[in-house]
């Protein structure tokens, strides 16, 4: 049976959170728990008593971040326009996956991603209705786009994810 947190509890809870994310996302793993304590206007044995590591710490936000992953995953499947649900979708993933650079050295870190596969699964959706409107080339897979979307971001240049990455969704619109 799991147990109702109180407000403060919550607020305190929703507090660290924000303030792990935060850290994370520019520090990667290395930020410390006594930064994202001060950050959140906690004690670190706040942090400590419902995070006993720091890798619980991480795996937390990562779980949270994918959690708005796939929520824009399910926001795009209910848009009524396949094509440019893909498109939009592509970009607001990048743009948050870029906003948090370090979360991806902290997925590194802990070697896994709490709802990976779900979010794949709606990916798939995603890529084979976008497919299936003639928006996308149909001689791509969900994991290629996946792949190729992954490489434009990290490969660019400071500055240019951007550009790279409409360089490659470029490339994965259908042309007859």
């Amino acid at each position: 049976m799991t147990t109702e947190l109180r407000a403060d509890a919550r607020r305190n809870l929703e507090r660290v959170l924000d303030a792990a994310t935060e850290a994370f996302a520019a520090s990667g793993p290395d930020a410390s728990i006594d930064d994202i304590a001060r950050l959140a206007g906690v004690g670190h044995g706040t942090v400590c008593r419902r995070f006993p590591t720091k890798d619980d710490l991480i795996y937390a936000v990562i779980e949270r971040h994918v959690a708005q992953m796939q929520a824009m995953a399910e926001e795009a499947l209910e848009s009524e326009d396949a094509g440019e649900a893909f498109f939009d979708f592509a970009r607001q993933v990048a743009e948050l996956s870029m906003s948090t650079p370090g979360l991806h050295r902290c997925v590194v870190h802990c070697g896994s991603k709490p709802g990976a596969a779900e979010l794949d699964r709606l990916v798939a959706k995603i890529v084979s209705r976008a497919q299936a409107a003639g928006a996308v080339r149909a001689d791509v897979q969900p994991v290629d786009v996946q792949l190729l979307v992954r490489s434009a971001l990290t490969s660019a240049p400071a500055g240019q994810w951007r550009r790279y990455l409409d360089v490659v969704l470029d490339g994965l619109e259908f042309r007859p």
